[in-house]
């Protein structure tokens, strides 16, 4: 019996399954199959293109968004320990753990300020950042060491997440670098790099 008509008589029962409470059948694609059991929370994630790097490209799943949309700066905390908080309050969704953190202090008026930190090969990176309340907007670029953008924060406000909604996944062994600018504002920041 070819391929099409066993896929066709199933297709009726996976319907009716789903519908009684059932699981859904496995997918019919190897890959995807072995992405879904993969460990870690990069498997989860699904290619949405590049920046501009040709080092590293975008994951992304809507589920990864939520842990950060949630999360509330507290004014009065230390900016280092917000930024690891926020981290963790997205740990068990994105499965990765602390690989640097940085601290600074900028105005809008100066230069991004530059930290490095090496990235692996067919690994996954996000980076969290924490502003004082005199920061309005600060905001995140990761870039591969030949300068070219890997990923960027999405949002206008001093909580930023490189990325929102997934991660920056390098093919290679890299020198890559964590750029923080300020869009509003001055004072302190604290940011944390976290990979699978």
């Amino acid at each position: 019996m070819s391929n099409f008509r066993v896929r066709s008589l199933l297709a009726p029962l996976a319907v009716v399954l789903v519908a009684c409470g059932g699981t859904t059948p496995p997918p019919s694609d190897p890959g995807a199959a072995a992405a879904a059991a993969a460990p870690g929370g990069s498997a989860l994630l699904t290619p949405a293109g590049s920046a501009g790097s040709k080092k590293a490209e975008r994951r992304k799943s809507a589920a990864w968004a939520p842990c950060h949309q949630s999360y509330k700066l507290d004014p009065s905390a230390d900016l280092a320990t917000s930024a690891d908080q926020m981290a963790k309050g997205c740990a068990d969704t994105t499965r990765m753990h602390l690989i640097d953190s940085f601290k600074g202090n900028q105005a809008a008026s100066n230069a991004p300020q530059s930290f490095h930190f090496k990235a692996q090969a067919n690994h996954c990176y996000r980076a969290y950042a924490a502003a004082a309340a005199t920061i309005q907007d600060l905001d995140l670029l990761m870039k591969d060491s030949t300068g070219a953008v890997a990923g960027e924060d999405s949002t206008d406000d001093p909580t930023p997440v490189v990325l929102e909604d997934g991660a920056v996944c390098f093919s290679s062994d890299d020198d890559a670098t964590l750029v923080v600018s300020i869009g509003a504002g001055s004072g302190a920041y604290a940011t944390e790099v976290w990979g699978d």
